[in-house]
Parts: structure tokens; C-alpha cells; sequence
């Protein structure tokens, strides 16, 4: 009785097999040619969007690169008031220091520096190993009249030149990013000139080049007016638009592509190009406003599907011929082995990764099956050690980084009043870094019984590098200060040391002062930094008066200059960073200079520690629960006479 319950059993799920496996081979072959289809389009389709994605990201870091280069030294141009000699030098240190960067050219307006004439227009650019420089304003080349000169002065923005070959240079396709530049008057920002970086786009065209998709499919990019930077065809660069060869081949479609791109707009279309159906993604680089797009034929695409059709229709059915010959004995075979199975997996899911599980020698599901679970437990064992690896690596980093941080604010005074002592003078100060170790640094102490010494300074850049930087500033501080009291000194000493060797170009925006504690007269030093505030007991709070100089780090050879001035009994200077001012909310708003001096009137009574905290409390009111983006660092003194 019960060998027939098993042979009936056996024999119910040898017929629903094959009855399930004949139905689903049928409908397998009925809808395999769409769904493969449409999956090979798909990945396709995938594959040429994140090949264009990932050729756009190593595009953008360049000419990114190329326009934070640019924001630097206009920077300086407009904060440093440089002579016209120095000019040419400029352009050189741009060249040198920059290799992505062909060449530089610093143009002023006609008459700009009258004892230079009416054309001034240094440029420097690579022949071969050397930095050659020259004027290139003449009365045959007026440049002020030239597009990369014009077109940025009136859009008063940064502007990329159409792609050119460098003829009699580097024979290389170039392109130039043109930015201007303002002196300030009395009327306002005045229109200066255009400093232009001429960036080599051979590395772009061998990088698009590099692009493979398919047996013959493409790359191939346009510039914003439609010229073809880059294609496989070497005889259309440079010299065709992409209508002017839509034209060529006829094709309407390529027409509209070319529209569409020029709007900067991303697609992914078919077209009919020649003679074959092409499909084609295109997408824009941000920064150039030029577009790359990806063309493969779509022959080429569903080239594997019919030999991939026709083997599984050989194999299905050879399938279902050796199943219906062996499904019998399969089944009988395989069926004991299921109860192990099952045992055993219920012991793995209590954890017992080791379980044994039946031996089974026949080469059918069921061996997969065994296989498979074993492969299964492995790699349950291997991903158990790997997170266990991974979060004590995890642990590791951010104990690391804690413990940095506690050695970067164990670098800082952090003990209020810090001179109990010196009744003339209190001060209180704070700082709170954006991530776990910060680039800001503030510090003060005694230099003998009359002379107290404090400075503020912000680094460029967050994070390690940052910290790192800031300590070195703040150990040069210390081992100079206390010899000297000279502000201009003890800063020209800092730049002399931070900017030699400094290849990263870092730099510390730095505000010293040295008061003398008897007759409050107030020396100091501003090298880029935010003016302090000065906030009277009698009188609405001011910024302090302070001359224009650069951040110490970046040429040891500039010469900074100190200012004096009294501070009367009962005044207050408070101290600060831009992660002050530049607060940012959800709206984007900045904190603004305005509202610090709104909040430092209404608390003007307070001690120091009284008015930092007030202005924390609003900054963190203004920012609400968006992210804080930049260290925020404040120091407030009181001359008490």
C-alpha cells in the first residue's frame, strides 16, 4: 500500500513536471525573440548612457578645473592691485604651475596702464619644454575687438571660446576660457581686462577616441555652435558642423538631433544615417556647454539574437527529450535527498553555517541544488567575516578621526577667562568644524606682561588637509610670535614658510593683532581675512579699517604691511570666519554681513562669551536644519583698561 502511495506520488509529479516544463518551454520559445529583444536594447541602451555619463565626468573634472583655476587668479588680479610688470610674471606662474593649461593671457583695456601704451596684453604658452611670453596687442591684432574678449565683457560672465587648431604651436585643437576681471572705484566695479587659459584638447579627443561600443559604434562630441570637436572621421574635425554633415548625408534627423543638443538638452533617439538605423545618446558637458553623443547601428545590436534563438531551440527540445526519458528516475532519486536538505537549511538559519549536506553524485537540479545551498553557505561564512571586517575597519576610521579631532581642539585655548591675572583684557572664543576636523584656527596669548597676542585664520579647502595645514599655521604662530612684536613681521615670517614647497597651492586667510595692555594701542595685520568689528560702548558696532592683501601661503615674496590703531576702554573686537557670514539655509540665503551686525547691536552690552553665543544662537536660527557646510570660528576681547 504504501510503495503504490509513493509510485502514485512519484508518477503525479513526473506528469506535472513535464506537463509545467512543456508549457513553459512553449511560451519560452513564443516570447524569447521579444524579450531577449528588448533586453539586449535595454543593456545596450544602459551601457551607452553610462559610458557617455562616465566620458562626461572625466571631461568635466578638467574643464572644471580649467574655471576654479580661473576663479583664483581673478581673485588675485582684483584683491592685489598688481603693478604692470609683474603681469607677465603672472601669466608664467599660471603656465608653470598648471600643465593641463597650453597657454595664458592677461588682456587690459586700451590705455589701462598709460605708460604701457594702448595695447597691454601679456601671454605666455608651452613651445616644447620651455614658457614663451610676448605682447600680442598690435595695431593688426586689436584684440579688444576679438570674441574671446568681447563676448565675456559683455555677458560680464566666463565664456569658452569655439575649439581652434594651434597652428605654428602645438598643432593641437585648443580651446580658450576667457573670464573677466574689475577694478573697484568710487563708482563701482570698473571693467579691467580678461585673463584667458588656453586648455589642449588632445587629451579629449584621444579620450572620446578611447570610446567602444558595439563591433563599429562611436563617439563623437560638437561644440556650443554645432562644430565637430571630435570623430572618428578625421576629415570631418574642424571642418564640419554637425548640420552642414546632416546636410551631406540627408538626413532630417540628424538635423533635429543637432537642434536638441544645441539646447543643451540630454536624448536618446534612433536616426537613419546613410544607409543604416543608428541609435544615438547625446547629453551635455555642463561647464562648455558642448555635447557628447554615442551613435551604434542597431543591426549590430541584435546581431547574437538569432544564433542565440536557434540554440535554445535546439537545446529546449533536446531538453524535453532527455527529460521525458529520465524524469522518472530523476525524481525517485532526487526526492530523498530534499528532506536533508530542508533539515539542514533550517540549521543554517539558526546560524550553524557548517551543516553537513548529503552527498549527491548525479550531475542533475538536484546537484545544483546541493550546490547551490553549499555555495550559499560559503558565502553566508565569507559575508559574516567581511561585515565583521568592514565595521571594525568602520570603527577603526572614525576612532581615528575622533581622535584627531580631540588632538585639533586640544590644540586651541579653550580655557575662559584665560588670563585671570590680566584684569585689562578678556576674551572668550569658540570654534565648531564643519566635519571632524576642520581648516579653521583661532589663538591668542600673552608675549610678555604688556603685550597679548591673538589671531584668526581660515584655510582653503575642508577636512584632513585642511586640519593639517592649520596646525602647521598655528605651530609657526606660536614658535615666531613671542620673539617679535611686529604683526607685519611675524606674518611675512608665516607666508615665507607656508609657501615654500606649498604644491597644492593652500592658502590661510589670517588676521593678527598685539595689543598693549597699557595703553591699548592695537597693532595688526589682515592677510585676505573677514575685517573684524569693532563694537563701542557708546556707538553703533563698525568694521574695522583694514588693508587689502592676499592670504599668506601663496607667494613668499609678498611683502605684508601692519596698521595701528587705539582701542578705547570698554570696546569690543569680535573676530570671524566666512562659515559666519556665508551660513547657508535651505533656501540657499546666506547668513550675510548684515544680520552679524544686526545681532552684535542688539547684544552690544554683553561680555564677549555673551555676544558669541548670541550670534551662534541666530546663525543656527538662520540655517535651521540644513547642513553646516564650513567650520564656523569666532573670537571676542574686551579692553578693560
Amino acid at each position: 500500500m504504501i510503495l503504490n502511495l509513493k509510485k502514485s506520488l512519484s508518477t503525479r509529479i513526473v506528469v506535472n513536471i513535464l506537463l509545467f516544463c512543456i508549457l513553459l518551454f512553449v511560451i519560452c520559445l513564443g516570447t524569447f525573440y521579444l524579450f531577449s529583444k528588448r533586453t539586449i536594447e535595454k543593456k545596450t541602451t544602459d551601457y551607452a548612457i553610462e559610458i557617455s555619463k562616465n566620458t562626461v565626468l572625466e571631461a568635466e573634472k578638467i574643464l572644471s578645473s580649467t574655471a576654479v583655476i580661473s576663479k583664483n587668479y581673478i581673485w588675485l588680479l582684483e584683491k592685489m592691485n598688481m603693478q604692470p610688470d609683474s603681469i607677465s610674471n603672472l601669466t608664467r606662474t599660471i603656465v608653470a604651475n598648471n600643465p593641463t593649461i597650453q597657454g595664458c593671457a592677461i588682456a587690459f583695456e586700451p590705455n589701462f596702464f598709460p605708460q604701457k601704451g594702448y595695447y597691454f596684453s601679456p601671454y605666455s604658452f608651452h613651445i616644447g619644454d620651455s614658457i614663451v611670453t610676448h605682447q600680442i596687442g598690435n595695431p593688426e591684432y586689436e584684440y579688444f575687438y576679438m570674441d574671446w574678449f568681447q563676448i565675456p565683457k559683455f555677458i560680464r560672465s566666463s565664456y569658452w571660446t569655439e575649439p581652434y587648431y594651434d597652428e605654428g604651436g602645438s598643432n593641437n585643437i585648443i580651446a580658450t576660457f576667457s573670464t573677466p576681471f574689475y577694478t573697484t572705484s568710487e563708482a563701482g566695479k570698473v571693467f579691467a581686462g580678461i585673463l584667458t587659459l588656453d586648455l589642449s584638447l588632445e587629451w579629449f579627443t584621444e579620450m572620446i577616441s578611447s570610446v567602444k561600443i558595439l563591433q563599429s559604434g562611436f563617439a563623437s562630441v560638437i561644440s556650443q555652435h554645432g562644430t565637430i570637436v571630435s570623430h572618428p572621421d578625421s576629415e570631418l574635425i574642424m571642418h564640419q558642423t554637425i548640420f552642414t554633415y546632416a546636410k551631406e548625408i540627408n538626413s532630417p534627423d540628424l538635423r533635429t538631433i543637432g537642434r536638441d543638443m544645441l539646447a543643451g538638452n540630454s536624448n536618446f533617439v534612433s536616426a537613419q544615417l546613410r544607409d543604416r538605423q543608428m541609435h544615438l545618446f547625446y547629453t551635455p558637458l555642463p561647464t562648455s556647454k558642448w555635447s557628447l553623443i554615442v551613435a551604434f547601428p542597431e543591426k549590430e545590436m541584435y546581431a547574437s539574437l538569432k544564433s542565440t534563438t536557434f540554440i535554445l531551440v535546439a537545446l529546449t527540445l533536446f531538453g524535453l527529450g532527455l527529460l521525458i526519458f529520465l524524469v522518472q528516475k530523476i525524481v525517485r532519486r532526487q526526492i530523498a535527498p530534499l528532506r536533508v536538505i530542508a533539515t539542514s537549511a533550517k540549521e543554517v538559519a539558526k546560524g550553524n553555517f557548517s551543516t553537513r549536506l548529503p552527498e549527491i553524485k548525479t550531475e542533475d537540479e538536484m546537484r545544483h541544488l546541493r550546490d547551490s545551498f553549499c555555495y550559499m553557505q560559503k558565502q553566508l561564512t565569507v559575508y559574516i567575516e567581511d561585515l565583521k571586517n568592514t565595521t571594525s575597519a568602520k570603527e577603526k576610521i572614525e576612532s581615528e578621526l575622533r581622535i584627531a579631532r580631540e588632538i585639533q581642539m586640544g590644540m586651541i585655548p579653550k580655557i575662559f577667562p584665560p588670563f585671570p591675572d590680566t584684569p585689562q583684557i578678556d576674551l572668550y572664543a569658540m570654534l565648531q568644524p564643519a566635519k571632524e576636523v576642520g581648516g579653521d584656527l583661532y589663538d591668542f596669548f600673552l608675549i610678555d606682561n604688556d603685550h597679548m597676542c591673538f589671531a584668526i585664520g581660515d584655510v582653503s579647502g575642508k577636512g584632513v588637509p585642511a586640519s593639517l595645514f592649520m596646525a602647521v599655521t598655528r605651530t609657526l604662530l606660536r614658535s615666531t610670535a613671542p620673539k617679535q612684536l611686529s604683526t607685519a613681521n611675524i606674518v611675512n615670517t608665516l607666508n615665507g614658510s607656508l609657501a615654500a614647497g606649498n604644491e597644492s597651492s593652500m592658502f590661510v586667510t589670517f588676521f593678527l593683532g598685539i595689543i598693549n595692555l597699557k595703553t591699548g594701542i592695537l597693532t595688526y595685520t589682515n592677510a585676505g581675512h573677514n575685517p573684524p568689528i569693532i563694537v563701542h560702548s557708546d556707538a553703533e558696532p563698525e568694521f574695522f579699517e583694514t588693508t587689502d592683501q592676499i592670504p599668506i601661503g601663496l607667494f613668499d615674496s609678498y611683502i605684508y604691511r601692519q596698521s595701528k590703531r587705539e582701542i578705547h576702554t570698554m570696546d569690543k573686537l569680535l573676530l570671524y570666519t566666512d562659515g559666519i557670514t556665508e551660513a547657508e539655509n535651505a533656501e540657499k540665503a546666506l547668513y550675510s554681513d548684515h544680520r552679524l551686525m544686526q545681532c552684535i547691536a542688539k547684544n552690544k552690552q554683553q561680555h564677549p562669551k555673551g555676544i558669541i553665543e548670541a550670534i551662534t544662537e541666530d546663525v543656527k536660527l538662520h540655517v535651521g536644519s540644513n547642513e553646516q557646510s564650513d567650520d564656523l570660528t569666532m573670537l571676542s576681547l574686551i579692553y578693560q583698561g
